[in-house]
Protein backbone atom coordinates (compact mmCIF):
# COMPACT_ATOMS: atom_id res chain seq x y z
CA UNK A 1 0.00 0.00 0.00
CA UNK A 2 1.65 3.40 -1.06
CA UNK A 3 0.71 6.69 0.63
CA UNK A 4 2.38 10.22 -0.78
CA UNK A 5 3.43 12.52 2.07
CA UNK A 6 3.09 16.13 0.61
CA UNK A 7 5.33 18.50 1.83
CA UNK A 8 4.06 22.35 1.15
CA UNK A 9 5.57 25.98 2.61
CA UNK A 10 2.33 27.47 2.54
CA UNK A 11 2.22 30.76 1.08
CA UNK A 12 0.33 32.85 3.42
CA UNK A 13 -1.71 34.13 0.69
CA UNK A 14 -3.34 30.48 0.18
CA UNK A 15 -5.90 28.37 1.35
CA UNK A 16 -5.68 24.65 2.41
CA UNK A 17 -8.32 23.97 0.03
CA UNK A 18 -6.18 25.12 -3.03
CA UNK A 19 -3.71 23.13 -1.58
CA UNK A 20 -5.97 20.36 -1.17
CA UNK A 21 -7.90 20.82 -4.60
CA UNK A 22 -4.40 21.16 -6.67
CA UNK A 23 -2.63 17.78 -5.03
CA UNK A 24 -6.20 15.65 -5.52
CA UNK A 25 -5.99 16.50 -9.29
CA UNK A 26 -2.41 15.75 -9.88
CA UNK A 27 -3.35 11.99 -7.86
CA UNK A 28 -6.68 11.62 -10.06
CA UNK A 29 -5.40 13.06 -13.16
CA UNK A 30 -8.25 15.84 -13.58
CA UNK A 31 -8.28 19.73 -13.35
CA UNK A 32 -7.97 21.07 -9.95
CA UNK A 33 -11.05 23.06 -10.05
CA UNK A 34 -13.43 20.05 -10.59
CA UNK A 35 -12.19 18.08 -7.56
CA UNK A 36 -15.38 18.07 -5.25
CA UNK A 37 -14.66 18.03 -1.64
CA UNK A 38 -17.20 17.31 1.14
CA UNK A 39 -17.38 16.74 4.87
CA UNK A 40 -18.65 14.11 7.00
CA UNK A 41 -20.79 14.06 10.15
CA UNK A 42 -17.71 14.92 11.97
CA UNK A 43 -15.97 16.99 9.85
CA UNK A 44 -13.46 14.75 8.08
CA UNK A 45 -13.30 15.64 4.64
CA UNK A 46 -13.53 13.12 1.55
CA UNK A 47 -14.07 12.76 -2.77
CA UNK A 48 -17.55 12.89 -3.58
CA UNK A 49 -16.79 10.98 -6.98
CA UNK A 50 -13.81 8.53 -5.55
CA UNK A 51 -14.44 7.84 -2.09
CA UNK A 52 -11.68 5.29 -2.24
CA UNK A 53 -8.89 8.13 -2.70
CA UNK A 54 -8.34 9.29 1.07
CA UNK A 55 -6.39 12.48 2.47
CA UNK A 56 -5.82 14.06 5.08
CA UNK A 57 -4.18 17.48 5.74
CA UNK A 58 -2.46 19.42 8.90
CA UNK A 59 -0.45 22.69 9.29
CA UNK A 60 1.67 24.41 11.78
CA UNK A 61 3.21 27.76 11.55
CA UNK A 62 3.79 28.17 7.59
CA UNK A 63 4.63 24.36 6.95
CA UNK A 64 1.58 22.20 5.55
CA UNK A 65 1.66 18.16 4.85
CA UNK A 66 -1.33 16.34 3.65
CA UNK A 67 -1.24 12.43 3.01
CA UNK A 68 -2.94 10.93 0.08
CA UNK A 69 -3.36 7.04 -0.76
CA UNK A 70 -6.36 4.45 -1.44
CA UNK A 71 -8.67 2.18 -0.03
CA UNK A 72 -7.32 3.20 3.17
CA UNK A 73 -7.89 5.37 6.19
CA UNK A 74 -5.41 8.21 6.80
CA UNK A 75 -4.59 10.61 9.52
CA UNK A 76 -1.60 12.81 9.95
CA UNK A 77 -0.50 15.75 11.94
CA UNK A 78 2.31 18.34 12.07
CA UNK A 79 3.73 20.21 14.97
CA UNK A 80 5.75 23.09 15.40
CA UNK A 81 8.24 22.20 18.37
CA UNK A 82 8.55 25.00 20.66
CA UNK A 83 8.35 25.28 25.03
CA UNK A 84 4.96 25.21 26.48
CA UNK A 85 3.84 26.72 30.01
CA UNK A 86 1.63 24.30 31.12
CA UNK A 87 3.17 20.97 29.73
CA UNK A 88 2.43 18.94 32.90
CA UNK A 89 -1.21 19.74 32.95
CA UNK A 90 -1.56 19.30 29.07
CA UNK A 91 -0.15 15.52 30.03
CA UNK A 92 -2.73 14.98 32.64
CA UNK A 93 -5.42 15.79 30.66
CA UNK A 94 -4.64 13.98 27.35
CA UNK A 95 -2.05 11.32 28.24
CA UNK A 96 -2.95 7.71 29.83
CA UNK A 97 -1.74 7.05 33.37
CA UNK A 98 0.67 5.11 31.76
CA UNK A 99 1.63 7.45 29.49
CA UNK A 100 2.32 10.17 32.00
CA UNK A 101 4.07 7.64 34.45
CA UNK A 102 6.29 7.14 31.26
CA UNK A 103 6.75 10.45 30.72
CA UNK A 104 7.68 11.62 33.93
CA UNK A 105 11.01 9.42 33.89
CA UNK A 106 12.44 11.50 31.17
CA UNK A 107 14.84 13.96 31.15
CA UNK A 108 13.06 17.98 30.60
CA UNK A 109 14.80 18.05 27.10
CA UNK A 110 13.07 14.57 26.42
CA UNK A 111 9.90 15.47 27.85
CA UNK A 112 9.17 17.64 25.13
CA UNK A 113 10.56 15.53 22.20
CA UNK A 114 8.00 12.93 23.47
CA UNK A 115 5.21 14.87 24.18
CA UNK A 116 5.10 16.26 20.23
CA UNK A 117 5.44 12.85 19.49
CA UNK A 118 3.16 11.70 21.23
CA UNK A 119 0.63 14.28 20.51
CA UNK A 120 0.84 14.12 17.03
CA UNK A 121 0.40 10.04 17.30
CA UNK A 122 -2.45 10.72 18.42
CA UNK A 123 -3.77 13.61 16.33
CA UNK A 124 -3.28 11.66 13.48
CA UNK A 125 -5.18 8.91 14.88
CA UNK A 126 -8.07 10.65 15.74
CA UNK A 127 -8.64 12.72 12.36
CA UNK A 128 -7.80 9.55 10.61
CA UNK A 129 -10.45 7.63 12.43
CA UNK A 130 -12.40 11.05 11.75
CA UNK A 131 -14.51 11.70 14.83
CA UNK A 132 -12.08 14.34 16.55
CA UNK A 133 -10.47 14.94 19.66
CA UNK A 134 -14.38 13.85 21.05
CA UNK A 135 -13.18 10.95 21.24
CA UNK A 136 -10.50 11.28 23.67
CA UNK A 137 -6.87 11.21 23.31
CA UNK A 138 -6.12 10.18 27.03
CA UNK A 139 -8.46 6.69 25.23
CA UNK A 140 -5.74 6.85 22.76
CA UNK A 141 -3.18 4.70 24.68
CA UNK A 142 0.45 4.32 22.94
CA UNK A 143 2.47 1.51 23.27
CA UNK A 144 5.44 3.12 25.16
CA UNK A 145 7.51 0.21 24.65
CA UNK A 146 6.67 0.22 20.90
CA UNK A 147 5.59 3.29 20.11
CA UNK A 148 3.79 2.90 16.51
CA UNK A 149 1.10 0.51 18.26
CA UNK A 150 -1.91 1.65 20.56
CA UNK A 151 -2.26 -0.71 23.76
CA UNK A 152 -6.06 0.64 24.01
CA UNK A 153 -8.18 2.46 21.43
CA UNK A 154 -12.00 4.07 22.26
CA UNK A 155 -14.55 2.00 22.34
CA UNK A 156 -15.27 0.31 18.91
CA UNK A 157 -12.52 1.50 16.75
CA UNK A 158 -10.35 -1.41 15.24
CA UNK A 159 -7.43 -2.25 16.86
CA UNK A 160 -5.44 -2.21 13.49
CA UNK A 161 -4.66 1.28 13.55
CA UNK A 162 -1.02 2.20 14.16
CA UNK A 163 1.21 5.51 13.51
CA UNK A 164 4.55 6.36 11.97
CA UNK A 165 7.08 9.30 12.63
CA UNK A 166 8.25 11.00 9.47
CA UNK A 167 10.69 13.43 8.67
CA UNK A 168 9.02 16.75 7.86
CA UNK A 169 12.53 17.93 6.37
CA UNK A 170 12.48 20.69 8.65
CA UNK A 171 14.48 20.66 12.52
CA UNK A 172 11.86 22.04 14.70
CA UNK A 173 8.86 19.95 13.52
CA UNK A 174 7.46 16.71 14.82
CA UNK A 175 4.85 15.03 12.27
CA UNK A 176 3.50 11.91 12.77
CA UNK A 177 0.67 10.01 9.98
CA UNK A 178 -1.72 7.20 11.54
CA UNK A 179 -3.27 4.40 9.14
CA UNK A 180 -5.12 1.17 9.64
CA UNK A 181 -3.42 -1.17 7.37
CA UNK A 182 0.11 -2.86 7.51
CA UNK A 183 2.57 -3.00 4.87
CA UNK A 184 2.29 0.62 4.07
CA UNK A 185 5.24 2.38 2.14
CA UNK A 186 5.24 6.30 2.37
CA UNK A 187 6.77 8.75 -0.92
CA UNK A 188 7.38 12.16 0.08
CA UNK A 189 6.98 14.96 -2.45
CA UNK A 190 7.43 18.40 -2.44
CA UNK A 191 4.93 20.84 -3.61
CA UNK A 192 8.00 23.13 -5.57
CA UNK A 193 9.01 20.09 -7.39
CA UNK A 194 5.28 19.37 -9.37
CA UNK A 195 3.85 23.07 -8.96
CA UNK A 196 6.08 25.32 -9.64
CA UNK A 197 4.51 27.81 -11.14
CA UNK A 198 1.16 27.69 -8.53
CA UNK A 199 2.14 29.80 -4.87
Amino acid sequence: MNIDIWHIDKPPRQSSYFFLQHILGHTLHIPADVVNIARGEFGKPYLVDVPECQFNLSHSNEKMVMAVGFNIDIGIDIEIIKPRRNLDGLVKKCFSPIEQTYWQSLSEDQKITLFYEFWTRKEALVKGIGRGIAIGLQNCEINVAKQNDFLRLPHGEESNWHTHLFDTQQKNYCGAIAVNQNHVTFHHKNWVNYFPLIT
